[in-house]
């Protein structure tokens, strides 16, 4: 059909993702040479499709349109490995990036046109079998499954954006993936304010705090009730997307700063 270059890009991307985290995990590959790898890629694919470029910005709570211009190309691949690392670091407790991005795939059906909806159920039938090995410790994600997850659900959203722009805001994908941003933001800028590389390995993270303080089956509830309800929620009334960003936020802050009561090995990997 006319819409196989985009398939084969998603596809081709994703695979390459995978490669390059399966060499990450192997031989554990500098976060520097990494980014760049991922930064040319995504760039590739842009080149190849591209009508995944984010060309304005409409929020909801805005009457005016913002347009990138001359800085679209670059807005559209920072955002695509911003997730991509985001996403990464949320990898650290089974069950977290699994029942996130089938979050994420329910948001996307609900703005995609119809010949995507194949896609994303596939999609959502796969994570739905490997989370159920995911849960019980049979199965892990690691850098490759990370990596292609991120890449392929931020180049699935830029497509939805541009065909449903007119019915789904950029606040709204904002607040999709805003508890992972932020958790990421949050965990780099402690890192550098310690001295330390924003890329070195520790167990700051939400999940790894949330792991601390309850039985991971109620933490992997709150990190998901946190992270994938709000946008859902929004996303049948995009009118309340900033409201309930703000909730959101306010949730967050609460977790991170309440005293810590109980003491406990944090996690399973530090990213």
């Amino acid at each position: 059909t006319s819409f196989l270059p985009l398939y084969l890009a998603i596809s081709a991307s994703g695979l390459a993702c995978f490669l390059l985290g399966l060499l990450d995990d192997r031989a554990n590959i500098r976060p520097t040479y990494r980014l760049l790898l991922s930064l040319l890629l995504a760039l590739a694919v842009l080149e190849v499709v591209p009508a995944l470029m984010v060309t304005f910005l409409r929020f909801s709570f805005l009457d005016q349109v913002l347009f990138l211009e001359q800085f679209a190309l670059i807005f559209t691949a920072i955002c695509i490995i911003g997730l991509q690392n985001a996403i990464n670091m949320a990898d650290g407790k089974n069950g977290v990036v699994i029942g996130l991005c089938l979050f994420w795939c329910l948001d996307l059906l609900l703005f995609a046109p119809d010949h995507m909806r194949p896609v994303l159920f596939a999609l959502g039938a796969a994570l739905v079998v490997a989370l159920g090995f995911n849960l019980r410790g049979r199965m892990f994600l690691g850098d490759s499954g990370s990596y292609s997850l991120s890449f392929i659900i931020a180049l699935l959203t830029l497509y939805v954006y541009d065909i449903a722009f007119a019915a789904l805001p950029a606040d709204l994908i904002a607040l999709w993936f805003l508890i992972p941003v932020v958790d990421c933001l949050r965990v780099m800028s402690a890192r550098g304010a310690r001295g330390h590389s924003p890329f070195a390995s520790d167990r700051g993270h939400l999940h790894h705090i949330l792991y601390r303080r309850l039985p991971w089956r109620w933490g992997l509830a709150v990190y998901l009730g946190l992270a994938g309800v709000p946008g859902l929620l929004a996303s049948f009334a995009p009118h309340t997307t900033l409201a309930w960003g703000l909730a959101s936020l306010c949730c967050y802050g609460v977790i991170i700063a309440w005293p810590q009561s109980r003491t406990r090995t944090a996690g399973d990997a530090t990213k």
